[in-house]
């Protein structure tokens, strides 16, 4: 893989997974980083991941997690260029929970360091994303299947010969480059308009390119297509929480398919799914920081048991406060803003997944399957059961 391959396959792993991506140098200098809007961290930070490098380079080729004593988290993974040079791979810095300002005032003296560091300090940990021990070993999977492995050494001249015989019928066997990259172009402008003919365009796009594919090529293509999407989601003004949850879902869900036939059927759901979304986009309001926060804090914690003051309290506010302009934005109360996100996941896993309906109401934070069922039915009009029934992709 050169480093412009490289270089794509960060930026998409960024976009898909919500965190910060790094390629560090031979001589631990900073060459790429993405998003290009992350701060640097402050000086004693920096110093202090270069020795997780250099640590790191010990095991090259593994994915290996640091965590400082500022509970930041980062992944680093070293690996050699296309010129036998050490380079490091570093996903994140990342939180497991958000780190309040009396945090970093004790960090600060715990460490010795200057309390006019603390502004520098509390600006550069708001911008980190905060992932539960779910998504980080989901992370971890999915960066061993797609980082680049070593290479193993081609033996004599006959298997390289075998190797080049095969890229020529691989090529051959390729339609015409621009021909494709104007299929994927027609696509995509289709989906941004949130046209249903996308779905048509991306089917004719995926006759040209994947002929012989097997099981892992396509669910590599797959996760690029989920965060291709995402990303379009994302720009277009869909709310972002909500569409990371989506990319995220997908992205852990095709994993568990086995053959090529039922990749097909969940490329198609996923395509209907974010095409939803791109059409929805009009429909969202803007919202004030708290309403932001108080969103943030539902989508991340949606299999736990919500409350108003659960939420009050994770952030920091008078729950009656909350409450009044949570439901003034939104014009409904937040547990039945909860409630709509819920039965929401709730549809997505009945058409695409065999969970049993007690496994997905645990799943989505209710204390019971009857309770759940009620709920369902009081937003949808049917019970879950009936919309599965109804709705259920078949593969």
């Amino acid at each position: 893989m050169n480093k412009f391959e490289l270089i794509n396959l960060l930026k998409d792993c960024s976009i898909a997974m919500n965190v910060p991506v790094l390629l560090i140098n031979q001589q631990n200098k900073l060459i790429y980083r993405f998003p290009d809007s992350f701060e640097n961290p402050p000086k004693v930070l920096r110093e202090l991941h270069r020795s997780y490098i250099e640590e790191s380079k010990k095991r090259p080729f593994a994915i290996q997690l640091f965590t400082d004593p500022y509970d930041q988290h980062l992944f680093l993974y070293p690996v050699k260029d296309q010129h036998g040079k050490d380079q490091v791979i570093g996903v994140g810095p990342f939180l497991e929970e958000e780190i309040l300002r009396m945090h970093v005032k004790n960090n600060l003296i715990m460490n010795g360091l200057d309390s006019s560091l603390e502004e520098q300090f509390v600006g550069y940990f708001e911008q980190l994303p905060i992932l539960n021990q779910v998504q980080m070993n989901s992370i971890k999977g999915l960066l061993n299947q797609l980082l680049p492995k070593q290479e193993k050494e081609v033996k004599n001249v006959w298997d390289q010969e075998k190797i080049h015989k095969q890229y020529q019928n691989f090529t051959q066997s390729l339609h015409s480059y621009s021909d494709m990259v104007a299929s994927k172009q027609k696509f995509l402008d289709l989906f941004k308009k949130g046209e249903e003919s996308s779905i048509d365009a991306y089917q004719q796009y995926q006759e040209k390119i994947a002929e012989n594919q097997d099981v892992r090529s396509r669910k590599n293509q797959m996760i690029r297509l989920v965060t291709e999407l995402g990303y379009i989601c994302l720009d277009k003004g869909a709310h972002q929480d909500e569409v990371e949850s989506l990319c995220d879902f997908y992205i852990n869900f095709l994993e568990t398919k086995d053959t090529i036939a039922e990749l097909i059927s969940l490329e198609l759901n996923i395509l209907h799914s974010f095409l939803d979304r791109i059409r929805k986009v009009d429909d969202v309001p803007q919202n004030s920081p708290l309403v932001d926060r108080t969103q943030r804090y539902i989508f991340q914690n949606l299999s736990e048991n919500l409350t108003l003051r659960v939420i009050a309290d994770a952030l920091n506010v008078n729950p009656n406060y909350l409450s009044g302009v949570f439901t003034k934005e939104n014009g409904v109360s937040i547990t039945h803003f909860i409630n709509q996100q819920r039965i929401k996941e709730a549809k997505e896993l009945l058409c695409i997944t065999r969970h049993s309906l007690m496994d997905i109401s645990m799943l989505l934070g209710y204390n019971s399957q009857s309770y759940f069922t009620r709920v369902f039915k009081s937003m949808e009009g049917i019970g879950p059961r009936e919309f599965r029934q109804k709705y259920q992709v078949h593969e």
